[in-house]
């Protein structure tokens, strides 16, 4: 075979080979799109119910504040419940937003990108729903006790369950700075990935075996 029929063939089976490579690649990345984007339908259903209980959850706080604005710590146990609640529709109506403008047919880099959004929100918004419920366990529970019973919590409760809830809130701050220390880096990953959840972290792990196959 003279030289210049052997520089043919080669560069006829290079092609070849980059066609297979570039059509193995679409294959993965339809079959790894369609997987992100049923991790994430669970999540966006879940958001929605999220929004439901917590506009149920505002319309029942209000109406229990408006009814006992003669008793302060009623009063402001409502109030606070009923923040507590439209910070869950807050919360419920961004993460909705930020699934549904993630755009599958895009390139897996814009994917990506949106998907790392979801995921900073709900690590920065996890702390902030979670947290405050080492106090506000308080007027929940006077709320609860004043639905179900009639009447008001002893005051002693409040001395008691308050300073409790200040050292568990300060002893979850002190835990996470604890465990985000750059030797313990391997706790405050698998707390992120917890906050973030299982279907963020299988959703990006799905994009990341796409990148991993192009470089490849």
């Amino acid at each position: 075979m003279e030289l210049d029929e052997l520089k043919l063939a080669w560069q006829t089976l290079d092609r070849r080979l980059q066609q297979q490579t570039a059509l193995n690649l679409q294959l993965l990345t339809e079959a790894r799109i369609d997987k992100v984007r049923s991790r994430l339908r669970p999540l966006w259903f879940g958001q929605v119910i999220q929004l439901i209980v917590g506009v149920l959850l505002t319309v029942t706080f209000a109406n229990f504040w408006v009814a006992n604005t003669g008793s302060p710590a009623l009063l402001v146990s409502g109030l606070l419940m009923h923040a507590w609640s439209v910070a869950l529709i807050i919360s419920a109506v961004t993460e909705l937003l930020l699934i549904t403008r993630i755009d599958y047919a895009g390139p897996v880099l814009t994917i990506q990108k949106s998907l790392a959004q979801l995921q900073m929100w709900r690590l920065r918004k996890a702390p902030w729903l979670g947290l405050p419920f080492w106090l506000l366990w308080m007027p929940l529970t006077a709320i609860a006790f004043k639905v179900l019973f009639g009447m008001q919590m002893h005051p002693g409760v409040y001395y008691l369950g308050i300073p409790l809830g200040i050292a568990g809130l300060l002893a979850s701050l002190w835990f996470l700075n604890w465990a985000r220390r750059p030797e313990r880096s391997h706790i405050g990953e698998a707390i992120d990935a917890s906050s973030a959840g299982r279907s963020v972290t299988r959703a990006q792990q799905y994009l990341d075996e796409i990148a991993q196959f192009g470089r490849e």
